[in-house]
């Protein structure tokens, strides 16, 4: 215990553990008796402090005495602190709300090859290249991709789990980022009169132009052509439409075209619309972004789970519906994002784990 006192002195302590230094210092300051008047708590603190802090000029025994008096307190706090800090249920969720935090998702995905071999890629690097042979975009080799059929064609499939997102480069050298918890499916060679893959969850796609082969995109209904051209689609299960946003070049979604700056939007029941679109919103996430404009609490907590790998859980149903505007870089932990909706002032957040509770 006097270890810690001194870990604490020096400020070495983990978070847990000067948390429970400071609760009890906090204690012992408001209770001490005021000697002269001070303004505030943070005052009488560093008196209490002043006292309590070993000086070699008073007594060794008086000292010793001190810190066996301190240590005796602090040891029945470690043992009490877990059943105090559970049973003041109001501390608890101010606490929680203010110190716990999620870490942002990074790099990552995985590969499944048709024989059935699963590759973690490597979260160091950005992307890789699905060419003759499977390597890292920096050229070294992934390992355990060896051995693909170079006569046969066969599907690789390349998955990010929520809080994931990762670059390919496909056998023609169309470029595609995937965004957290999507998959696509695409041939070891393209050979056929058209190239095709298959996307659920949201890519961006820079397609390679082949004037004699024309690129698909088949997702959840919907089969986007394109010549030669930049594009994303949102593609998610759980989303109640699907959209189809066009940067450059032209393509043509269920037959019908879009020009550069539209969206498709096509809905459950097979309805689609097409409407001018706000790119720098659609592309936040590959350019490292969130971008709200005045989505509602449910429509950005959609994309924010899938980046922090979080569950939400609402206390109160009408916060579904409140409103949200601004932009908050998604290498910051989702403490920042939190931080930015509480600024609308309707609502609270409480984070446990990977629990993230609306109040």
């Amino acid at each position: 215990m006097q270890q810690l006192i001194d870990r604490y002195l020096r400020g070495e302590c983990t978070k847990d553990e000067a948390r429970i230094v400071n609760s009890y210092f906090n204690k012992m300051a408001e209770k001490a008796p005021e000697q002269s008047p001070a303004r505030d708590l943070s005052k009488r603190k560093r008196r209490v402090w002043k006292n309590i802090t070993p000086n070699p000029s008073r007594n060794i025994y008086r000292t010793i005495a001190k810190y066996t008096s301190i240590a005796a307190v602090l040891a029945l706090i470690f043992l009490t602190w877990r059943f105090v800090y559970q049973s003041d249920q109001d501390d608890v969720n101010q606490t929680t709300s203010q110190t716990e935090d999620v870490a942002p998702g990074g790099y990552g995905a995985t590969l499944v090859l048709a024989d059935g071999r699963t590759i973690k890629l490597d979260s160091a690097r950005q992307g890789a290249i699905m060419g003759q042979s499977l390597t890292y975009d920096d050229g070294s080799p992934i390992l355990g991709a060896d051995g693909l059929p170079l006569d046969d064609v066969v599907d690789i499939v390349a998955t990010t789990a929520k809080g994931q997102v990762y670059a390919f480069t496909l056998p023609d050298g169309t470029k595609v980022w995937l965004n957290a918890d999507s998959r696509l499916t695409f041939p070891s060679r393209f050979v056929h009169s058209d190239r095709r893959v298959n996307l659920e969850g949201e890519g961006y796609f820079i397609v390679h132009d082949d004037p004699k082969r024309s690129f698909f995109v088949e997702s959840k209904g919907q089969l986007v052509e394109d010549l030669g051209t930049t594009f994303n689609i949102q593609a998610y299960s759980g989303e109640s439409s699907l959209k189809t946003t066009l940067v450059e070049g032209a393509v043509m979604v269920n037959g019908r075209s879009l020009m550069p700056g539209q969206q498709s939007v096509l809905s459950s029941g097979g309805d689609m619309h097409i409407l001018d679109a706000d790119i720098d919103q659609v592309l936040a996430w590959q350019q490292g972004d969130f971008v709200f404009r005045g989505e509602t609490l449910e429509e950005v907590f959609r994309s924010v789970a899938r980046w922090y790998n979080v569950e939400v859980h609402y206390e109160r149903k009408e916060a579904k519906a409140i409103t949200v505007g601004g932009t908050v870089s998604r290498s910051r932990s989702i403490r920042a994002v939190l931080d930015l909706m509480e600024t609308t002032g309707k609502v609270r957040f409480k984070v446990s784990g990977d629990v993230i509770t609306v109040m």
